[in-house]
């Protein structure tokens, strides 16, 4: 028996003494974590997103990676859930001990979250989310990058003046970022003489019939809906829109009519569609790198990226900046190198003030020809809106 437990002793020690070291292999990596809505109603916007950061690390890890090591990354599915999402941002933290967080997707799981990772000091840059009551708390680790929620129909306000639009409707989910844009929004609105004659916010868990509502809008003699929607909803009403043959003057959408599947759904009911990017896949914007990355995304993902995936990729370039300026992965060395650098992206320049925020602006597009062509401000327009819309019986 003794000759047994020796010779296992032996075979033991023999498996150990050729066994990576783990701790050696630990040092040679850097665990980076989040979750993000990979399933939910948010999946679309936030696949992008996702993609972009899978990217980014294979792009950082060829190089070398961070610091030296290799990044591996630990993306979860909160489900477009906010307790789910707060769940697995403690668990990421206090359990898998990640030594840096990306962020979740959208203004009110990003606002949850930011609860957790203030509370353990983990620095985030929220390239999921634009409304600023996120920065009134008196945060100190997380950063943004959007332009913010109340500017985001601004354009489309500005241009609705422009055609003599006198009588609008904004309508929207019940969740904060829509809530928030249509502050912003009633505020245009005064500014440029447009009489809010509805602004209703319809519940996350009733989408899909808006047909009550809309009517309810048409027979307000509504010239221009400004629908501060994600995609479900805005292509929805489009349809129920046309079915009706109500003919506005304008529809401004936000986050829908950015993402690609919205005109290649819609096809000629998402023409004249006005909608908000935060960036666009145009190298002749100027920015550093821009080409590079949309032919990457391109050739990787078979699509053309869109903001979401845009702002994205400029956040963890933004976290590569500010872990080589910190030389370190200690997140308050990293924090304090994200609240005082400047860094070039593939959307802009980027430094924050004191409460975290930077100063950007966006961009109003139309759907012409099945694609989103800017058309405000006008330093960087493309071309002229088509507007007032044209009617539904005079569209193919």
């Amino acid at each position: 028996m003794k000759r047994v437990y020796r010779a296992l002793f032996v075979a033991l020690l023999a498996v150990l003494t050729f066994l990576p070291d783990g701790a050696a292999w630990a040092q040679k990596t850097v665990l980076i974590g989040g979750a993000i809505s990979r399933t939910g109603r948010y999946a679309e916007p936030a696949g992008r997103m996702y993609n972009s950061v899978t990217q980014w690390v294979d792009e950082v890890n060829a190089r070398g990676g961070l610091l030296g090591r290799q990044v591996v990354l630990n993306l979860l599915d909160d489900k477009s859930d906010t307790q789910t999402s707060i769940k697995l941002y403690e668990k990421l933290i206090t359990e898998d001990k990640v030594d840096l967080l990306v962020a979740p997707y959208s203004s009110g799981i990003t606002d949850a979250v930011a609860n957790v990772t203030e509370r353990y000091h983990m620095p985030m840059v929220a390239y999921g989310a634009a409304s600023t009551v996120i920065w009134e708390r008196g945060r100190k680790y997380i950063f943004k990058i959007a332009a913010i929620a109340e500017d985001y129909q601004k354009g489309a306000a500005q241009l609705a003046k422009q055609i003599g639009v006198k009588r609008i409707a904004i309508i929207g989910e019940d969740s904060l970022f829509p809530r928030m844009v249509r502050s912003g929004l009633e505020h245009w609105a005064k500014e440029y003489g447009l009489e809010v004659v509805i602004a209703e916010n319809y519940p996350t868990s009733k989408q899909g019939d808006y047909s009550a509502l809309l009517q309810k809008i048409k027979s307000r003699r509504v010239e221009a809906i400004f629908s501060n929607s994600y995609f479900e909803d805005s292509t929805a009403q489009l349809r129920q829109l046309r079915e009706m043959n109500y003919d506005l003057k304008m529809f401004a959408g936000t986050v829908g009519p950015g993402l690609p599947r919205f005109a290649e759904e819609l096809g000629s009911t998402a023409e004249y569609v006005l909608g908000y990017s935060q960036w666009e896949p145009k190298p002749a914007l100027g920015y550093p790198g821009m080409k590079e990355f949309i032919d990457n995304y391109k050739q990787r993902f078979g699509d053309e990226p869109n903001y979401h995936a845009g702002q994205a990729y400029a956040s963890m370039q933004i976290f590569e900046a500010a872990v080589k300026q910190a030389g370190s992965f200690d997140r308050e060395k990293v924090r304090d190198a994200m609240a005082s650098m400047s860094v070039p992206t593939i959307v802009g320049q980027w430094k924050v003030d004191e409460k975290g925020m930077n100063d950007k602006d966006g961009l109003t597009f139309q759907i012409q020809n099945g694609e989103r062509v800017i058309v405000w401000p006008p330093d960087v327009a493309e071309a002229k809106p088509i507007l007032p819309m044209p009617k539904w019986s005079e569209r193919k």
